[in-house]
């Protein structure tokens, strides 16, 4: 039988592209996966039930943001620019890219191991 797995909590992190739509703020879906924050840049959903799930992610740890307090719509704020290619998929230096099958069927690390 396989083991339901706890919805994701999702957070919204502040950001602009830097080659898409300039001066437009986007609210990017953030979540906590494996011990590090991902920026989500696809979703999927399944017809049958409607539950979604993250298709492609960006790693935002190592990535320079702030946490954001008192703020009602989001709860980071990226203090660079992305270029919009990387939310498409394509891997450019400096940037992580990942499919969430990927990092989900991946053993999370141990507490107190060295890694």
């Amino acid at each position: 039988m396989a083991k339901k797995q706890r919805p994701l909590q999702v957070f919204k992190t502040h950001m602009f592209f830097a080659d898409h739509d300039h001066g437009h703020a986007y609210l990017i879906d953030t979540i906590f996966l494996q011990g590090k924050w991902w920026l989500v840049a696809s979703w999927l959903q399944s017809h049958a039930t409607g539950e979604r799930v993250p298709e492609r992610l960006i790693l935002l740890d190592g990535l320079p943001f702030g946490e954001v307090e008192n703020q009602q719509h989001y709860c980071f704020f990226l203090e660079r620019l992305i270029p919009k290619r990387v939310f498409d998929g394509e891997v450019l230096p400096g940037y992580v890219v990942a499919t969430y099958q990927a990092l989900a069927d991946s053993p999370a690390p141990r507490p107190g191991r060295a890694h």
